[in-house]
């Protein structure tokens, strides 16, 4: 399940509000109730690693993170990226329901703003249209998220968050004292008439471990809540390799391979409610991704100030298009490749913890985009370029007990980079930036924490908005009509000045033991945050005709205008996050919401990747073979846009079940109709329905010896 571990407040004023109302409760407990607290904190907590570089648990951390574990990935069977994030506050998964178009947005910011890793590689595929990252559900074994900025660790491109997928090994699936085992999985979704199927082998001894798996979709055109069907057919393939060598006890060896290959046929811009038209025709598409890891850990148990970490890494992402009607071909191909290196000392001076964390990193992403209808053969919109970025890092984690005032928790970080693009297009870009953290947990008594973050942010202009060039789209002249088109070329800006951002998060959390029954646990966390950004990057469109369009001879010249990047002045992003979870024996109910605002500072205008109000519950039960679950996930109405982005608000119910016929429970069945009421609804600035009432069954067997 999706831990809670991450929101609380509306504005300054509801995070106060919060604290207090989490004090008045705790003053009355008594010393059995704290030390059951304690005892359910230590044994309950989950530890965010891959995402904070710390070990701190995450009701401790100063800042909202939370994850999804192998038993969320299992109830829910996500068939893609929508699915999988879809409990994450403030967290959007746009662009349609269609998995090659869908892209994503964290408290405000786009895409270009999230740091996305698999097993600790980058993943910076980015495109106006094509999707952003892909790969299989059934892959994973884990996701963790931090939201806000996260620059003091990540560079360029975290002021929204981080989130870290991680895939399946040996350990995921055998159980102790097992060695070896194997898994099948086969399942289908009615609302796009999707199956699919999954194999996996693995095992592990004191030395190796390893697993092998092999996963395949096939998928047709997408029901949607309006009644319409979304042209969408996909043959989706994806493989993974993971292996682990212990060379000693202290030196570990790692690495893996993962592997996505889609086809499929679909308008050219697989976002939006786009079918088929002169403008936006079917086209078959190619897209793949591809990782490749090589990790080393070295930890002496002996030696508490070596714990070192690298990963050698190298992403590879392509959409090649083919348009048979116009016997036309276009691709877009990034390859990004790095190593990250760290290590993290742990002392304990006058009995307090504190640790050290530091590294470095280095990466590059090269692009490439031709299309065989243009004369040079370059791909408009996707220029050829590279660039490479440099950074170092270090961050601190420090724990005082300051007496009858509680316990304190100190967060300091700071991180150095610089980048170089270039580009046959246009002049290089080039700059650095210091991005400084520091954040700060208090516990005045053991069930609260009452928590502060500073940070500022930065990311680097991208390869499409410093080098645009050739057509952005075409149109029907506006006089002679097709089949005489007209052009809106994009215009390059080497010029851009990198993004800079400063947050400013308060919030709290209280988590007790033993609130209405001996063994139940409530908790609670969230924050009020404020980021102000300036020379926030954004796309221009000057969609003009000429003058000249209008009288004969109608060409002379006649263009629909001009694309091109600029930057903004100075913008504001508030938001607030609450998550909660109630567990009592086999009873769960969980629930968040969240909401995204933001405006141009200088002329009040929205601006921003915004969300309404939005959430969810979600209560599950759990038997001795089974378990039954419902969720429901709403959202208000939707008026912050100035492009014609309104939505109206809405209410979509899932429900969900778990059947393990056999004790052993090798086998397990899941059940699940999501949209059970054929909602017809949009998510914001997603440009169609989401899917309609969609009827879905899953059979695993896992077996281990």
């Amino acid at each position: 399940m999706i831990s809670p571990n991450r929101s609380v407040s509306r504005a300054a004023l509801m995070a106060s509000a919060a604290a207090v109302l989490c004090l008045m409760p705790a003053q009355a407990l008594g010393r059995d109730a704290a030390d059951a607290n304690a005892q359910m904190r230590e044994a309950s907590e989950t530890i965010i690693v891959t995402a904070t570089r710390t070990r701190l648990p995450n009701f401790d951390y100063p800042g909202l993170a939370s994850v999804i574990d192998l038993e969320w990935l299992e109830a829910d069977r996500p068939s893609d990226l929508a699915d999988t994030l879809r409990e994450i506050p403030g967290l959007e998964v746009t662009g349609g329901p269609r998995r090659t178009g869908q892209t994503l947005s964290l408290r405000g910011f786009g895409r270009e703003n999230i740091a996305l890793l698999i097993d600790g590689a980058r993943q910076n595929f980015s495109s106006a249209h094509d999707g952003v990252l892909f790969l299989d559900p059934g892959l994973l074994s884990r996701v963790e998220t931090v939201r806000g900025a996260a620059s003091a660790l990540y560079g360029s491109g975290a002021s929204g968050g981080v989130i870290a997928f991680e895939t399946a090994n040996a350990d995921t699936f055998l159980l102790p004292g097992e060695t070896r085992g194997a898994r099948l999985s086969a399942g289908y979704r009615s609302g796009n008439e999707e199956m699919r199927g999954s194999a996996a082998v693995f095992g592990r001894n004191e030395a190796f471990s390893g697993l092998l798996a092999v996963s395949a979709r096939s998928s047709g055109d997408i029901a949607l809540g309006s009644g319409n069907d979304l042209p969408a057919d996909d043959e989706v393939v994806s493989w993974l390799a993971n292996g682990e060598w212990r060379a000693t006890p202290s030196l570990t060896l790692t690495g893996g391979i993962l592997s996505f290959r889609n086809e499929a046929v679909e308008p050219n811009n697989g976002q939006g409610a786009q079918g088929v038209s002169g403008l936006n025709p079917l086209v078959q598409k190619d897209v793949s991704a591809d990782t490749y890891r090589l990790g080393l850990r070295f930890a002496p148990a002996d030696q508490p100030l070596i714990g070192f970490e690298a990963t050698l890494y190298r992403t590879d992402g392509a959409v090649d298009e083919f348009d048979p009607l116009a016997s036309r071909s276009i691709t877009r191909d990034l390859t990004t490749t790095g190593i990250r290196a760290e290590n993290r000392s742990e002392f304990a001076p006058g009995g307090q913890a504190f640790a050290l964390t530091f590294g470095g990193e280095w990466y590059e992403d090269e692009q490439t985009g031709t299309d065989s209808a243009t004369a040079s053969g370059i791909r408009g919109g996707v220029p050829n370029g590279t660039t490479r970025f440099y950074g170092a890092y270090v961050q601190g984690e420090a724990e005082f007990d300051a007496g009858g005032l509680g316990r304190v928790i100190v967060l300091p970080g700071v991180r150095w980079d610089r980048f170089e693009s270039r580009s046959d297009v246009g002049g290089d870009n080039q700059d650095e930036a210091i991005s400084p953290r520091l954040g700060v947990t208090w516990a005045p008594v053991e069930p609260v924490r009452l928590f502060a973050n500073w940070s500022k942010a930065f990311r680097a202009p991208s390869l499409n908005e410093l080098y645009l060039d050739g057509t952005h789209f075409s149109l029907p002249h506006p006089v002679l009509g097709a089949p005489n088109f007209i052009t809106n070329e994009f215009v390059a800006n080497p010029d851009l000045r990198p993004e800079s951002s400063e947050t400013i998060e308060i919030g709290a959390g209280f988590a007790h033991t033993g609130l209405f029954t001996a063994s139940d646990r409530f908790e609670i966390k969230g924050a009020w945050f404020r980021t102000r950004a300036e020379d926030l990057i954004n796309l221009g469109v000057d969609f003009t005709f000429d003058p000249t369009c209008f009288a004969p001879p109608f060409f002379a010249p006649c263009s629909a205008g001009t694309s091109f990047s600029e930057n903004l002045d100075s913008a504001e992003l508030t938001g607030f996050e609450i998550a909660a979870l109630y567990q009592n024996g086999p009873l769960t109910l969980s629930g968040a919401v969240f909401e995204v605002d933001g405006k141009d500072r200088i002329t009040g205008a929205p601006l921003g990747s915004l969300q309404p109000v939005r959430g969810h519950v979600r209560a599950s039960y759990a038997f001795e073979q089974a378990d039954i679950g419902a969720r429901l996930s709403f959202a208000g109405d939707f008026d912050r846009t100035s492009a014609g982005n309104e939505r109206d608000s809405y209410a979509v119910l899932d429900v969900f079940a778990g059947w393990r016929p056999f004790t052993d429970r090798r086998v397990r069945v899941d059940l699940g109709v999501e949209n059970v009421f054929d909602t017809d609804y949009e998510r914001v600035f997603a440009g169609v329905s989401e899917a309609g009432r969609t009827f879905r069954i899953d059979l695993t067997w896992t077996g281990g010896w």
